[in-house]
């Protein structure tokens, strides 16, 4: 397999984003985002086609995002209410 020149986010405020790797894929990419930081975990690596590529979840904010709050899972939530709580319970 060879070493991933992408890296895939799932989740959170960056989903669906595309970044590139410099030196490979670590097994957690710690991101600037707003005036915090985000952090993703690696899940897997492709070797398709294309370039390698690293997939990685959302995993938290290092604080509070200013427009939207995501929780464990990369959910939205608004007004400090986790929907996925009180939804179906």
């Amino acid at each position: 397999m060879s070493t991933p020149k992408l890296a895939h986010l799932t989740g959170g405020p960056l989903d669906a984003q595309t970044i590139p790797l410099e030196e490979g894929a670590p097994e957690e990419l710690v991101l600037p985002y707003s005036e915090g930081q985000v952090v993703y975990h690696l899940q897997s690596v492709t070797d398709g086609d294309g370039p390698a590529t690293a997939n990685y979840s959302f995993d938290e904010a290092t604080q509070i995002l200013v427009e939207d709050q995501y929780n464990q899972a990369g959910d939205r939530i608004q007004s400090g209410v986790d929907t996925d709580d009180v939804e179906g319970r």
